[in-house]
């Protein structure tokens, strides 16, 4: 089973997890913090953004753009009992505004908003089941007290959809329900990270942020939790090496009963190596997780871990390079206190594929994964295959094309399945 969210691990700037929303009822937490962010943008006054923007809102520079995919898939449920395919219809936008304080301080606000409209289950084409907000979304304020130091304050939203990934408790009989069609989730992280650059080649990275997920229907508030986490690294060019150390200490808590709340940390170092036509990366850590017995989803275990990636990238010519990628993860489960996952992929990207302008990509992988214990662990293991190209028709519009094969199993009978997925879509710079 895929992991519900990260838990204890190194903490990029925005973990926030994938497309778009248009509202059709109020999700309040978010709109508080776009007309946050526009309110803020259009009370102070600065030089405008370097970028040529699209339009401006006062002296605020806003920056569009748009895509639209037309999604095929034979298997919209992820499961081979009573499989329903579907044509999707997928528009979205992404606004983006970098204002400029001061020449040192800056105010960025990115937002990516999608809406799924199937034309066959009409019943699923609402915010609530399958529409997302992007990863990327968020609100920020940079200053820079001196010009080795730079402090953030900022705010990551997301509102996600997993209909694959998804299990659900019935919370009279406490059995798993499995395949579940539709889990909206509302993701939000409020943090302050700081960064110094102590030489031109050390620098030391720390912050604090609460982490909360926040399921769309009450049905699933087991999952509804909120995580604070404190980090902190150091990041040191030792060329033809980069090496870093990162940290990081979680407290995390569950609104209901079913899930345990624990304590965890992750310690442990990332090396990148570039040489003339390879590039290797390695990261290893250590995840200790302290759960404690106070859920009732009968998971008693404490499963700390080794995660960690170890990805090489060879350049083969100016046109084709590929990489092979090993990543062992550990994250908050379902019905679980954690999932572990294992993967191994391989990818090929192939400039002037066929024209000059476009780009061919082969992806493949294979992972397996389970839960660390419960009621009813899951272990199920998948692979993938999927080819794409990217034709650039001029600067700024883009079309693309892709297909996935994928088959999973699992040892509940219902989310073994096979998949195809055909995609077509254009992106446009307005």
């Amino acid at each position: 089973m895929k992991a519900n969210e990260s838990a204890s691990s190194p903490i990029p700037s925005n973990p926030l997890k994938n497309r778009g929303i248009i509202c059709r009822k109020k999700l309040p937490p978010l709109l508080g913090v776009i007309l946050a962010g526009l309110a803020l943008t259009q009370i102070v006054r600065a030089q405008p953004a370097a970028a040529q923007p699209t339009f401006k809102l006062g002296d605020v520079p806003v920056s569009v753009k748009g895509s639209f995919e037309t999604e095929f898939n034979d298997n919209i449920n992820y499961s081979n009992h009573n499989r329903s395919s579907d044509i999707i219809l997928r528009p979205g936008v992404i606004l983006a505004i970098n204002y400029k304080l001061t020449d040192i301080n800056t105010v960025a606000l990115q937002m990516g908003l999608s809406y799924d409209e199937y034309l066959i289950h009409r019943n699923l084409s609402s915010y609530s089941n399958f529409a997302e907000v992007s990863p990327d979304s968020q609100l920020a304020l940079s200053i820079k007290p001196r010009d080795t130091i730079t402090l953030t304050v900022y705010d990551s939203f997301n509102y996600s959809v997993q209909p694959n990934d998804a299990l659900a408790v019935n919370p009279n009989t406490g059995q798993v329900i499995t395949n579940i069609r539709a889990l909206g989730r509302f993701m939000n992280q409020i943090g302050v990270k700081g960064e110094w650059a102590a030489t031109t080649d050390t620098t030391f990275n720390a912050g604090f942020y609460r982490y909360d997920v926040i399921p769309q229907d009450s049905t699933y508030d087991f999952l509804r939790r909120w995580q604070y986490t404190a980090q902190a690294g150091v990041r040191r060019l030792l060329d033809p090496f980069i090496l870093s150390v990162d940290a990081s200490y979680t407290k995390n808590y569950y609104q209901t009963d079913l899930q345990n709340d624990s304590a965890s940390w992750y310690i442990g170092p990332t090396l990148t190596w570039t040489m003339e036509g390879l590039v290797v990366k390695a990261t290893v850590g250590f995840n200790d997780y302290s759960f404690q017995h106070n859920g009732t989803n009968g998971d008693t275990s404490q499963p700390s871990t080794y995660t960690g990636e170890l990805s090489a990238t060879n350049t083969l010519t100016n046109a084709i390079s590929h990489t092979l990628t090993l990543t062992r993860s550990s994250s908050f489960g379902y019905v679980s206190n954690t999932v572990q996952i294992d993967r191994v992929s391989y990818k090929v990207d192939y400039k002037e594929f066929l024209l000059k302008a476009m780009t061919g990509t082969l992806l493949a992988y294979y992972e397996w994964g389970g839960d660390s214990g419960g009621n009813t662990p899951e272990h199920y293991g998948k692979y993938a295959i999927s080819p794409s190209v990217e034709y650039l028709v001029r600067p700024g519009f883009t079309v693309y094309a892709s297909y996935e094969f994928a088959q999973k199993s699992s040892n509940f009978g219902d989310r073994n399945y096979t998949r195809n997925q055909f995609i077509v879509g254009l992106r446009y710079d307005f």
